[in-house]
């Protein structure tokens, strides 16, 4: 350091400004004044300094633009940015000195930043997106949640930064580049490491030929509970490949694919599991699935209705192959699909389930009619409870579930129904005494109806009874009409109705 110590202080004429009130000694004794310039530690005054003199000791950051400075002539002391002799044109520029508090002192102690730090830095950003969109980022999504995927990757050595800089000096390009490489080689470096050995590609790559078909399929499982798909499908196969006849392991596998949109292979799985045995109402369901999204509806049907066959109550097989039946202009069968379903619900004083799916079916009905229908000669009922229900339109009403009933002489209806559907009708006989399902004897009306709709075909004259208990029966005298034919298919039994 380039100072000076004086014997003698100059005179202070002037207080110090407010800024900086200790930052010189306010004692009023006389002294000597020596040419040059003098500059103030606290209360000790240094020189006489000549002007290059204070400019070395600027440069070296032993006093900056702050520091208070005095030369014979002057009446006051004043900071040195506010001497033209010592800030002029002549002097060099002096952008820490512009600036104040930690900002100064950081960019007085900056150092260029070396490029190897910048490529590291790099390298590791990107490792860390990819590790985390290889390994994190579910199967189809979108390419703004791979975004978000790779900026949370980022996050957490962008947080250490943020912790770090409350501590030192302050933030630096150097020191910010520094703790964000080590934070990110530190993150993914553990992150591989997890990874390697949680989804089980470290004892894949390093223990690979000793490996159990027992380890293989608890490694899947593993795989499964986090998510990982792909390492599920892996071990799987190694499972297959060690135990060739375990059919549960290859229906394992068709429904991984399905869901992972390779409906070839997962049929091929499906067909494998079946000729070695299996037979479970999911397999079904995912095997008819792969057929509708590879547009084979017929088969798709099929094995929806043998999904059924096993467990009645899945609903949204039910719901899906009704929308198979529509889609292959067969809508009176998915009506009756799903009319035996909430019939039952209903008769268990419990809420329709199908209500709003059958109105849109009823609104496609008039779309499908004519040589398009493949109902024009037949309809199918499937069973369901052990009962087949038909879908019967009074006059303009919708179709309503009756239940075929062969042991009922005609066709039953509640007042209710008759009186909503605003049909045609006489009455034949008043007070008709009849027996109910329960032994009750109660009296209702013979009437002859105009006009019914089964399915697409329309009978005239029909004879009913109503009452205001009477539940929607299809009698003999209606059915009488038709050829009858209980067929069982995919496990089910059906009832085809022709018209003669």
């Amino acid at each position: 350091m380039n100072a000076f110590q004086g014997r003698h202080e100059p005179i202070l004429l002037d207080a110090p400004p407010a800024s900086a009130p200790t930052q010189v000694d306010t004692r009023d004794e006389p002294r000597v004044v020596t040419e040059g310039w003098w500059y103030a530690h606290g209360e000790i005054r240094n020189g006489p300094c000549s002007s290059k003199q204070i400019d070395e000791l600027l440069r070296a950051g032993n006093i900056d633009s702050n520091t208070l400075v005095w030369r014979e002539g002057r009446l006051t002391w004043k900071p040195v940015r506010e001497v033209p002799e010592l800030t002029g044109p002549g002097q060099p520029a002096r952008q820490a000195d512009a600036d104040v508090g930690f900002l100064q002192s950081v960019r007085q102690g900056e150092k260029p930043t070396s490029l190897i730090w910048w490529i590291t830095a790099f390298i590791l950003a990107v490792a860390l997106a990819w590790f985390a969109i290889e390994f994190h980022l579910p199967e189809k999504a979108s390419m703004a949640y791979a975004a978000g995927v790779a900026f949370g990757a980022l996050l957490i050595p962008a947080v250490g930064v943020g912790i770090a800089s409350l501590w030192g000096e302050g933030p630096s390009r150097s020191k910010t580049l520094k703790v964000f490489v080590g934070c990110a080689a530190v993150l993914l470096v553990t992150s591989s490491f997890n990874t390697l050995l949680e989804r089980g590609y470290a004892q894949r790559w390093l223990n690979y030929s000793n490996l159990t078909a027992e380890e293989f399929s608890a490694q899947a499982i593993r795989c499964m509970r986090i998510g990982d798909v792909k390492c599920q499908e892996e071990n799987l196969r190694d499972f297959i490949r060690l135990r060739p006849a375990d059919a549960a392991a290859a229906g394992q596998l068709g429904v991984l694919l399905n869901r992972r949109g390779r409906h070839d292979e997962a049929i091929v799985q499906f067909r494998r599991a079946l000729e070695l045995g299996a037979g479970t109402y999911d397999l079904f369901a995912y095997m008819a699935d792969s057929y509708e999204k590879r547009g084979e509806l017929p088969q798709a049907i099929e094995w929806s209705y043998k999904a059924l066959s096993v467990v009645p109550t899945l609903v949204d097989v039910r719901r899906k192959l009704a929308s198979l039946l529509v889609r292959s202009q067969r809508p009176y069968e998915a009506l009756s699909l799903l009319q035996g379903y909430d019939n039952q619900l209903e008769a268990r004083g419990l809420q329709a389930y199908f209500v709003a799916q059958r109105i849109s079916i009823e609104t496609s009905i008039g779309q499908t009619a004519g040589d398009k229908s493949v109902e024009r000669n037949a309809i199918r009922l499937p069973v369901f409870g052990g009962h087949y229900f038909a879908p019967v339109s009074i006059a303009l009403d919708r179709p309503r579930p009756f239940m075929v009933d062969t042991g009922a002489s005609v066709t039953s209806l509640s007042e209710r129904v008759l009186r909503d559907s605003k049909a045609e009708y006489k009455v034949l006989d008043p007070a008709v005494r009849m027996t109910t399902a329960d032994g009750r004897r109660i009296f209702a009306k013979s009437i002859v109806v105009a006009a019914i709709k089964v399915g697409p075909f329309e009978l005239k004259n029909v004879p009913a009874i109503t009452c205001a208990e009477c539940i929607s029966l299809l009698g003999q005298a209606s059915l009488s009409k038709f050829d009858m034919q209980t067929v069982r298919a995919q496990g089910l039994d059906f009832l085809l109705l022709a018209p003669r």
